[in-house]
């Protein structure tokens, strides 16, 4: 070996075990408690290096934990156990089963006086911590019964054990009370101990043993709890017991309920009648009074049917009067103005017309005749056959000059005036 470098090899160790022996370091969620030679004490609180100067070191945990839950699996926490045995006012027992957290104070002289009494992180979880808990539930079973605990009061029981670990013991006072005794079914008084409330009307709590050592609870929480059979077996017998009572006085209720529906349904079944009735008879008389206005607007429309047929008949009783009156005119003007006609010819137009009429039937029943004999036998005296056909000719001019006679009609043909040549 090189004696030149075993002496630098030698200072350098040197070196390196007086800095080891001198520092320290903090963990995260840790703070180390440095106590120096001369009896100073320092406490690191951040995570890193500190300076310890062949000081003794402690170290304790941020946060403690206590598990008290069903089970024991959970080897993190500060504490373990399976559940915290209490004791009800009624004297059943049984356990609480949850979980805590507690914070460490973040002030050195605070850490320093926890320190000083306690002086390591196992003394103050199990000789503090777990000692104000299981006191603090011990405490807040005694203001129940073992029944209220199991039925009625779980939340109160869990809003009761935080304050009291967190804030410190309440303050009680012993009441009488009479209650019946199970067992002879006497009542009985007994004293029973209850919170004393303070003016503000908050409860009373005495002397904290966290906040004296600035010990915070920021975490609580129970989550289960367990009771003894007997206590067990006396809830049942109660509930069932309870629950015939209740069953008892819901029949009760319930017939005496449909005694008053029954009587409320016939009282509404006879008003539902009378309504109906009533509903009825206002029927009847919107319907009659419907019937009295139709009615008498017929009889309105009728007699408006009348006059209006009246106006009518008289308006045409003027205009038959009118035309009446106008046929006359007419006919009177007809009749004078024939007789101014006939006057002035004669009639002549009519008279040809009946004239012309009375030929065409003489000529029609002539032409019907047979005038001309198939055998003639004979001559006349004046030694010439009388003809047919001169017979005819004859008989018409006897029908037309008769017919002339009659009408007044001059066929003859009027003289020519020769001197007028």
């Amino acid at each position: 070996m090189n004696t030149k470098l075993l002496f630098p090899a030698i200072i350098i160790g040197g070196v390196a075990m007086i800095l080891a022996m001198s520092a320290g370091i903090n963990d995260a969620g840790n703070r180390t408690v440095v106590q120096y030679p001369t009896g100073k004490l320092l406490v690191k609180f951040t995570p890193g290096i500190y300076m310890k100067w062949f000081g003794t070191t402690t170290e304790y945990r941020d946060v403690l934990t206590y598990d008290y839950d069903n089970s024991t699996d959970d080897h993190t926490s500060s504490i373990n156990q399976k559940g915290i045995s209490v004791r009800y006012q009624d004297g059943g027992t049984g356990k609480i089963y949850g979980k805590a957290r507690f914070s460490l104070p973040n002030d050195e002289p605070t850490m320093l006086m926890l320190h000083k009494a306690f002086r390591t992180n196992a003394g103050v979880a199990n000789k503090l911590i777990k000692t104000v808990t299981e006191e603090g539930m011990n405490l807040t079973a005694g203001l129940m019964s073992s029944e209220e605990a199991y039925a009625e009061k779980r939340g109160i029981y869990t809003q009761w054990a935080s304050e009291q670990i967190s804030s410190g013991k309440y303050q009680t006072e012993l009441k009488k009370v009479s209650t019946v005794d199970e067992s002879t079914g006497k009542q009985v008084i007994k004293n029973i101990p209850v919170i004393t409330y303070g003016d503000n009307g908050r409860p009373v709590h005495l002397k904290s043993d966290l906040k004296e050592y600035g010990i915070n609870v920021n975490g609580f929480q129970i989550t289960d709890w367990n009771f003894e059979q007997k206590t067990l077996n006396q809830i049942s017998t109660k509930r069932e017991a309870t629950m015939a009572i209740i069953t008892a006085k819901a029949n009760a209720e319930r017939a005496k309920q449909d005694a008053i529906t029954s009587e409320e349904q016939g009282k509404a079944n006879v008003m539902t009648a009378k309504y109906e009735k009533e509903v009825e008879k206002e029927q009847a008389l919107v319907s009659a009074e419907q019937n009295k206005e139709v009615a008498v607007i017929k009889a309105q429309q009728l007699v408006e049917v009348a006059r209006q047929q009246r106006l009518e008949a008289e308006q045409k009783k003027l205009a038959a009067a009118e035309y009446k009156q106008e046929q006359i005119l007419r006919g009177e003007g007809d009749s004078a103005y024939k007789r101014l006609v006939m006057k002035a010819d004669g009639a002549l137009a009519q008279k040809l017309v009946t004239y012309e009429k009375v030929m065409n039937r003489f000529a029609q029943a002539i032409e019907k005749q047979k005038w001309v004999p198939e055998v003639q036998m004979g001559v006349s005296s004046g030694g010439s056959a009388v003809t047919g056909g001169s017979r005819a000719m004859a008989l018409i001019d006897m029908l037309s000059v008769k017919t002339a006679k009659d009408l007044a009609l001059d066929m003859s043909l009027p003289k020519t005036n020769t001197s007028n040549r």
